[in-house]
């Protein structure tokens, strides 16, 4: 896969970005960031791997996007959520070659956010991973075995006894199946007979 641009920009963008997105708070702001960062025009340069852009100060970049003054950011002693968002976002970006327009349609950084508590401490892989399957629509396993067995997410939770809310948690890949109980595994994959390592999403 040809990158969007060189490599040795990309650390310089991922701190770049992160820091832009940390002047905002919550799923919402994070959205309009990222929308004006697209009707800007900043976020072409940007993806291109234009230096200027991937090593503006944040509070310059900040105000380019949104025609504001940046405000002031709040004492904090460790990354908030939105300086991850921004941070991996700016990693996808360069890592899939796509427009940060066409991230933003299928993985707005509202949902990235939701991400953040699975996902914040795992490698960048993982969070391609996932996002892959999001943007790109790939179906996980459980879902393409559930399927099969034409059953919904709410007759495979109660046939199997594990709940609604994590059933829907791994098809959307917000909860990583690979750590799923042992117990949980067995429960579904008796429901929609297939093997434990079936389920299991083999790229990760």
């Amino acid at each position: 896969m040809i990158r969007a641009y060189s490599e040795l920009y990309v650390d310089d963008a991922m701190q770049t970005l992160a820091e832009t997105f940390d002047y905002v708070r919550g799923g919402r702001q994070a959205d309009m960031l990222l929308r004006n960062f697209v009707a800007s025009g900043a976020a072409e340069q940007f993806g291109r791997g234009n230096p200027r852009y991937l090593n503006m100060p944040s509070q310059v970049l900040f105000e380019e996007i949104t025609g504001k003054r940046p405000p002031r950011k709040r004492a904090q002693f460790e990354k908030s959520p939105e300086y991850w968002c921004g941070f991996v976002l700016a990693y996808y970006q360069w890592f899939t070659g796509l427009r940060f327009e066409q991230i933003g349609r299928r993985l707005p950084p509202s949902r990235i956010l939701e991400m953040y508590h699975p996902l914040h401490e795992a490698g960048l892989d993982k969070f391609v991973d996932v996002a892959n399957g999001i943007v790109f629509h790939k179906e996980t396993n459980l879902a393409r075995y559930r399927k099969n067995a034409n059953l919904s997410q709410s007759e495979l939770a109660r046939l199997c006894g594990v709940s609604l809310r994590s059933i829907q948690l791994y098809e959307q890949r917000r909860l990583d199946i690979n750590m799923a109980p042992a117990i949980k595994l067995l429960q579904i994959s008796r429901v929609l007979s297939c093997e434990m390592e079936d389920l299991l999403e083999k790229n990760h």
